[in-house]
C-alpha cells in the first residue's frame, strides 16, 4: 500500500488527531521525506537530488524514533475499514514534538547520521548540516532558556495540504501549553509556514541564515495564550 500516492479525500471524513505508533515511524519518515524534499532549506543542505530523498528519509526517521518515545507525535488520518490493523489509517499528516525539559540529539548522537550524510554527498553538504544544527540550537537556547515545547517537524502530505489539517495537528500541544502557561518555539524555512504558525501565535523572533548562501530560516515563539484553551480564531 502506497500511502503517499493514494488519492485521499479529506472532505468527506473528519480527520482524526492520533498518537503515532511505533510501527507507522517508517510510513511516517517517508512522508516527512517526500514533503520536505522541495524545501528551501533540505535543497541548500542537500543539493544532489538522487541523494536527497534518502538522506531525509534516514534523518526524520531517527528524529520520529527519538520523538515518539516522549510521547508526543501526533499524526492526522483516517480510519479505513478494508486494510489491517496495522495500517488501517492513511497519514495526512506528521506533527513531531519535543516536550519541556526533553532534549535534542547531541551532535555525538547525530553522528552516524552525520557520517553517512558525508559518504554519500560530501563535505559540503555535511558542513552545512553541523552548521544549520548548531546555530539553529543556539538561537532557540538563546531565546528559550527556561523549558518549553520545541516542533521538530509538522509536515502534510502534498495530496492533503491547503486543507486545514496542519491547523489540527498544532492544536493538541498549543491547548497544553496554554493550559499549563508554557511556551512553543520552532523554525521554518518557507513564508508560507510562518504565515500558518503567526495565525497561531507565534511570532518571528529572528530571521537567520546560518551561512551567506543559505536561505533564510524564521526562528518562532509562541506565548501561552492565557484567555483561552481553545482554538486561536
Amino acid at each position: 500500500m502506497n500511502i503517499l500516492n493514494d488519492k485521499m479525500n479529506v472532505r468527506n471524513e473528519e480527520p482524526q488527531i492520533l498518537s503515532l505508533q511505533q510501527s507507522q515511524i517508517s510510513v511516517a519518515a517517508k512522508m516527512m521525506a517526500t514533503t520536505f524534499f522541495p524545501d528551501p532549506l533540505s535543497c541548500y543542505l542537500m543539493p544532489n537530488e538522487s541523494d536527497r530523498l534518502e538522506i531525509l528519509e534516514k534523518a526524520w526517521s531517527k528524529t520520529i524514533n527519538h520523538d515518539i518515545h516522549l510521547g508526543h507525535v501526533y499524526y492526522s488520518g483516517q480510519e479505513h475499514s478494508d486494510t489491517s490493523a496495522s495500517m488501517n489509517a492513511q497519514l495526512l499528516g506528521i506533527a513531531s514534538w519535543l516536550p519541556p525539559n526533553a532534549k535534542s540529539p547531541s551532535l555525538l548522537q547525530s553522528l552516524p547520521l552525520i557520517f553517512e550524510i558525508f559518504l554519500q554527498s560530501g563535505f559540503r553538504s555535511t558542513s552545512r548540516v553541523l552548521n544549520t544544527l548548531t546555530k539553529t540550537e543556539a538561537y532557540r537556547l538563546r531565546d528559550c532558556p527556561t523549558p518549553h515545547w520545541y516542533l521538530d517537524g509538522l509536515a502534510i502530505s502534498p495530496n492533503a495540504q491547503g486543507k486545514g489539517i496542519g491547523n489540527l495537528l498544532l492544536q493538541p500541544i498549543l491547548q497544553q501549553a496554554d493550559r499549563q502557561g508554557e511556551i512553543c518555539y520552532l523554525f521554518t524555512s518557507t513564508p508560507r509556514a510562518v504565515k500558518l504558525y503567526q495565525r497561531h501565535g507565534f511570532v518571528v523572533r529572528e530571521e537567520l541564515r546560518v551561512l551567506n548562501d543559505a536561505p533564510p530560516l524564521w526562528m518562532m515563539m509562541r506565548s501561552p495564550n492565557h484567555s483561552e484553551f481553545g482554538l486561536i480564531k
